[in-house]
């Protein structure tokens, strides 16, 4: 069985050409599948939709969560819900193609555990946006211990053996993509052409990336932190050289170092790695903060097409 996971929010202008996309390819492969729908809470008609669907295709499965707990925490739940030998994520917004998912099947078929898709090109995104992109994933690579495939996004394939091991990791600050990558099964990627959004206009700010970025390095990397251990270091070197340098100058020549300047811009320089230290160490406490609560990665509010305990309706 081949388990596809659909994290969906607000996107019921998509649901059903979803249906009929997903439909279409999956009997065309001639495969024994299943769709798990994990709602973020929707505020639209998606879920009805959903239901609708549920009602008529025992293969779809839907589950709403009591409110939105990230994109991140809604595919690891499909993941812990999905049944399939091999489970891909495909997101509703009809921005990765379905019919790419037999090209994975056959790279599957070939003895890759991990088969992923890579963006050759990003159809309706700003310049900006896609400028983004780029720097993200070389400025990641450039601070994590793992290398992340540039331009990949989340719509992959999996074998069994790494959704289980996906499973069986419990921290809270979740960065999928480089837990699927750390992992370390063996990998490929297909090209493809990032589509424009089917319908409806993406809700993801900005300032969102910004702070999943962030999330992102501190999950994956303690880089910075040696970073300005290194740095200070340096700092305390520098200052040893120049205060020797200045005695020199005192003591040999008679010149007294220059004065207010230097102490201005040596205290400015000093406030400002000072209160980017700080922000860096902070971040890593407050992941280390939100490990230690260990609340649920998510709450099951509703099962459709699903039996699920109610020990299993949080994620751990």
């Amino acid at each position: 069985m081949i388990s596809i996971v659909m994290p969906a929010r607000n996107e019921e202008a998509n649901i059903p050409r979803c249906y009929e996309e997903i439909t279409r390819v999956m009997e065309a492969a001639g495969c024994d599948y299943e769709v798990v729908v994990t709602d973020n809470a929707s505020s639209d008609r998606t879920g009805e939709l959903c239901e609708k669907i549920c009602a008529t295709d025992p293969r779809w499965r839907y589950i709403r969560f009591s409110r939105n707990f990230t994109a991140d925490n809604s595919m690891s739940a499909g993941l812990h819900y999905s049944r399939g030998d091999a489970v891909i994520i495909l997101f509703s917004d009809l921005q990765e193609p379905p019919e790419l998912i037999p090209r994975f099947l056959e790279k599957w078929r070939e003895g890759y555990e991990i088969v992923y898709g890579v963006h050759t090109r990003r159809h309706g995104e700003s310049p900006i946006r896609s400028l983004w992109a780029s720097f993200f994933y070389k400025f990641i690579n450039l601070l994590s211990e793992i290398q992340l495939p540039e331009h990949v996004a989340d719509f992959r394939l999996m074998d069994r053996k790494v959704v289980n091991t996906i499973n069986r990791m419990g921290e809270r600050n979740r960065y999928l993509r480089g837990m699927i990558v750390w992992t370390g099964f063996r990998q490929t990627g297909i090209p493809y052409e990032r589509q424009a959004r089917g319908s409806g206009k993406g809700t993801t700010s900005y300032l969102y990336l910004f702070s999943y970025a962030v999330r992102s390095i501190c999950s994956f990397s303690i880089r910075p932190l040696r970073f300005f251990f290194l740095f200070g270091m340096g700092v305390a070197l520098l200052t040893v050289l120049l205060a020797a340098y200045y005695l020199y100058l005192y003591f040999a020549h008679g010149t007294e170092a220059p004065g207010i300047p230097t102490v201005i811009l040596l205290l400015l320089g000093n406030i400002a790695l000072t209160s980017l230290g700080i922000g860096v160490l902070g971040e890593y406490i407050g992941s280390i903060y939100t490990e230690s609560k260990k609340r649920p990665l998510w709450v099951v509010e509703k099962a459709v097409n699903i039996e699920i305990p109610e020990e299993r309706r949080y994620g751990n």
